[in-house]
């Protein structure tokens, strides 16, 4: 009798895999395939301008779109699957692991005698949670892992002291906040922020021009892109305040320019960063 329930347990769990695999495909093509038609689509618009506009403003035009069924539909689709395909993948996958493992787990206990891992099929929905909260800190620990190695290869034997210095990437972070050169860098505010301040003064409405003229001002002295990330910022303020130090830059207009990126860097702190984004809905 176990042996006739294993083998149902396995034959059931193979037929749902092979099912929802085969949808999860489907669901991908079809996501993958109206994504197109929708970017497609807003091309056009796009090479039309004002004309496109003009005609979905029309009403003749919405009824000329109403008896083309078959235009309607695509835009309709192209518009709507993208968004609920997305949440259906996720379903899918989700049910894909819940289901699998429940009815594996299942023909391995009557088959071989293996204790069941959950109880019930709600166990196996915590499993996958878990699963992918695994996936999400692993996939944090690489980004930090390549944030630590470009660092490493900007600040390579800088200032008279190598990587190996450091025990590990939050004493050299700890390092260049706190003292020595990092200290010297960002927290000159008194001194080069203040003197150079007049660009960067931090407020919306103080200066010659607003907010946002100062942070893509900042933006530009540092060389990024005005959507860059506060990693991105960093990473060119390292780079740029090496090139300019006054010990190390013996050029005429050096240490105008060291302090003018000391400011730009001041102003372009987390919270001008989130600010500038909501303002113009970069992402």
């Amino acid at each position: 009798m176990n042996k006739i329930l294993g083998y149902f347990y396995k034959g059931l769990g193979k037929f749902l895999d092979l099912l929802l695999t085969f949808l999860i495909v489907i669901v991908n093509i079809a996501v993958d395939l109206f994504s197109a038609v929708r970017r497609f689509f807003l091309y056009i618009i796009s090479m039309g301008g004002c004309l496109i506009i003009f005609l979905l403003l029309n009403p003749l035009a919405w009824r000329g779109l109403a008896r083309n069924e078959w235009l309607s539909t695509l835009i309709v689709l192209a518009i709507f699957v993208p968004i609920l395909g997305n949440v259906s993948e996720s379903f899918l996958k989700y049910a894909h692991y819940v289901v699998t493992e429940f009815f594996y787990d299942r023909a391995d206990h009557y088959l071989l005698g293996k204790e069941n891992e959950f109880e019930n099929i709600s166990g196996y929905g915590r499993a996958y949670w878990e699963k992918k909260e695994r996936e999400r800190i692993k996939e944090e620990e690489e980004r930090r892992r390549q944030r630590e190695e470009e660092y490493r290869q900007s600040f390579k034997d800088f200032g008279g002291f190598t990587w190996t210095t450091f025990d590990d990437f939050s004493q050299f972070e700890e390092f260049f906040r706190q003292a020595g050169y990092g200290g010297f860098y960002e927290n000159q505010g008194g001194s080069y922020g203040n003197n150079y301040g007049g660009s960067y003064s931090g407020s919306s409405s103080s200066g010659g021009y607003g907010f946002k003229d100062q942070y893509e001002s900042a933006c530009d002295t540092l060389g990024v892109n005005y959507t860059a990330d506060k990693y991105e910022i960093k990473l060119a303020y390292r780079k740029m305040a090496k090139k300019y130090h006054p010990d190390l830059n013996k050029e005429e207009g050096a240490k105008e320019k060291f302090q003018k990126i000391n400011a730009a860097y001041e102003f372009l702190n987390d919270t001008n960063v989130e600010m500038y984004k909501k303002m113009t809905g970069a992402n």
